[in-house]
């Protein structure tokens, strides 16, 4: 008999068992994902009653008579999106396990869907093993549901401690009951965070792993495991003082590396005044957990004598930008100034999380692979690799990896005309309100003006006065648009000299005079 388990060890479903067949809603307005969807369902051998609905709409109008146990859903849909649809289903079935799939550029939409207490995302296109898990740990959490029943003491008080980490409102039936009164005892929890799936599989008794830990905090915690791979420590009364707390970390960590042979990393919360707070400190907590992306040999955050996160010091955005134009000159020097500076940031989690993080990252790929075209096919399988790195370290070694590879590439390309063109354009660029002349930019590449002259017509297609032109032309126009300068200003800005010359050369490009054109 073949069987699979979940967090404590259930059997999420067994050959020749009958179980209950849960219902499952899947919402995505592309057929090709629904079907991929019911394929790899079949596959991992999920057997559901299964709804499709093609928007966020559509599900909301079907939920009403189709009870689901589950619902996945897109984030980008029409009538509805993903998130219009979880805000509306946590107000009307509040307990509904939410599954999100998103894509690489939607991390905004991926910070949203965990404020909304999701159980996970997943990113497309979807992994095979990652969907597997992540809906084993759903159906775990239904069958214990299940089996323990809603009257059990033990689920009782899982299921509010469940709600008060998700910053969910607790049930008025609940609140100033017996079974809620422990948890204004909470004085900070300590989330642990496995790097492999550690209950239910390294772990089988977790009721056994919660005395242990209580033994080594003097019976002053309760314990909750969250996924296969999480659990969280809420501590007692004895436990105001954040170096108590950290103390007890280290000794827990110290603890399962001795008998589990596993590495554990922890963060401790901030002080917990009341049940409310529980949230707040959960989610503090994980976002300083963040950080052991970025070092790996550190066991318990926050570090001693730093914050968690800090405010970016760069805009990422423009300095991807700057990157770009870099490949596109093929200047390496710049190239590897820059990517520099950009890694520095990361590393230093200027982005203030390691999913962001791996998003620039990703883009980083794809700016570095369009100076490699015969690569380009690649580009998948590397932010792959990108995303399922495991710490910055090997993210980092991944990127520098592809920017040798580029660097080899460019330098093929160094003595090639193309290689020069774009040196004169990258020159232009930055110095087009300088005095600029053909015999001037020839010095510039080592070249007589006849055969530079010669080789940019047949790259370009136009001459480099005409380019030249062109160039300041956009730039007079750009300011004229967005700037209140004088005429006269923007003239010497781009480089004429004569005002009269100017407004001519404008006019002729554009068909009107610099001051019609502003109005």
């Amino acid at each position: 008999m073949s069987e699979t388990h979940g967090t404590s060890g259930i059997p999420l479903r067994q050959e020749g068992e009958e179980t209950r067949k849960y219902r499952l809603m899947i919402a995505d307005d592309e057929d090709q994902e629904r079907m991929g969807i019911r394929f790899l369902l079949k596959r991992c051998g999920f057997a559901f009653e299964l709804m499709e609905a093609v928007d966020g709409r559509d599900a909301l109008e079907k939920l009403e008579h189709f009870p689901a146990d589950i619902l996945l859903t897109d984030v980008k849909m029409p009538f509805l999106d993903g998130i219009g649809l979880a805000t509306e289903v946590r107000k009307r079935w509040p307990e509904l396990p939410l599954v999100f799939f998103s894509g690489y550029d939607d991390f905004e939409y991926v910070r949203r869907a965990l404020s909304l207490q999701a159980v996970d995302y997943i990113l497309k296109p979807v992994d095979p093993a990652e969907f597997e898990k992540t809906m084993g740990r759903v159906m775990e959490y239904l069958q214990r549901e299940e089996e323990e029943g809603p009257g059990s003491r033990q689920f009782q008080r899982s299921y509010l401690l469940l709600r008060l980490i998700n910053g969910m409102p607790v049930d008025q039936s609940a609140q100033g009951t017996e079974e809620s009164r422990f948890t204004r005892d909470y004085t900070r929890l300590i989330l642990m965070e496995f790097e492999t799936d550690f209950f239910g599989k390294q772990v089988a008794d977790i009721q056994q792993f919660a005395a242990r830990l209580g033994e080594l905090a003097e019976g002053e915690v309760d314990f909750l495991d969250v996924s296969p791979s999480q659990g969280v420590l809420f501590l007692r009364n004895g436990y105001h003082e954040k170096s108590l707390a950290r103390g007890l970390a280290k000794c827990i960590h110290l603890e399962v590396e001795k008998e589990y042979g596993h590495c554990c990393y922890l963060a401790v919360s901030p002080r917990i005044h009341s049940p409310e707070e529980i949230g707040p400190a959960y989610r503090a907590a994980e976002s300083s957990l963040e950080n052991r992306f970025f070092s790996k040999e550190t066991y318990v955050y926050p570090e001693d004598g730093k914050q968690d996160g800090r405010t970016a010091s760069v805009d990422t955005g423009e300095l991807l930008r700057i990157i770009e134009k870099d490949v596109s000159c093929r200047d390496c020097y710049s190239l590897r100034r820059n990517m520099g500076t950009l890694l520095e940031e990361c590393r230093g989690n200027g982005m203030q999380s390691y999913i962001y993080t791996r998003f620039v990252c990703a883009n980083l790929l794809q700016v570095l692979l369009k100076g490699m075209p015969d690569q380009a096919g690649n580009l998948t399988v590397l932010v792959e690799e990108a995303m399922a790195a495991a710490s910055f370290e090997q993210l980092e070694a991944l990127l520098w990896k592809v920017e040798g590879d580029l660097e080899e590439t460019l330098k093929k390309e160094q003595d090639s005309p193309k290689h020069t063109i774009a040196l004169v354009e990258k020159y232009i660029q930055e110095h087009y309100d300088q005095v600029l002349s053909l015999d001037i930019l020839a010095e510039k590449v080592y070249l007589t003006p006849h055969y530079l002259s010669s080789i940019f017509i047949q790259e370009k297609g136009i001459g480099i006065n005409k380019y030249l032109k062109n160039v300041r032309m956009e730039k007079a126009r750009q300011m004229l648009m967005e700037t209140n300068m004088k005429i006269s200003e923007i003239s010497q800005r781009v480089g004429y000299s004569s005002l009269s010359y100017f407004c001519r050369s404008f006019r002729n490009e554009y068909g009107l005079t610099p001051d019609q054109y502003r109005k």
